[in-house]
């Protein structure tokens, strides 16, 4: 005796609604997160190297400007916790 098949039934997508949401600005492993929630494996590491800075404003200008970077560390980025997970790649 063979049993019927179960009608499928689409679900409802779930409804996401934002009143206002303004970023000015985003990063490396970044993220906007709302309510409870876990991120899981989430890990960042990273170098930035600058000789100059930043230069913000209006009407900014810089004219024959020589910057050098001295980086002689051996590691750009060290270990951290979480940094390694047997058997993730």
């Amino acid at each position: 005796m063979q049993r019927a098949a179960l009608p499928v039934i689409p679900l409802d997508p779930p409804l996401i609604q934002f009143d206002s949401i303004h970023v000015n600005a985003i990063s490396d492993g970044s993220g906007i997160f709302i309510g409870t929630n876990t991120q899981v494996y989430w890990t960042t590491s990273g170098k930035s190297n600058s000789g100059l800075g930043e230069v913000s404003g209006e009407n900014n200008y810089v004219v024959s400007n020589v910057n050098t970077v001295h980086d002689n560390d051996i590691i750009d980025a060290p270990y951290t916790k979480g940094d390694l997970v047997i058997g993730r790649v």
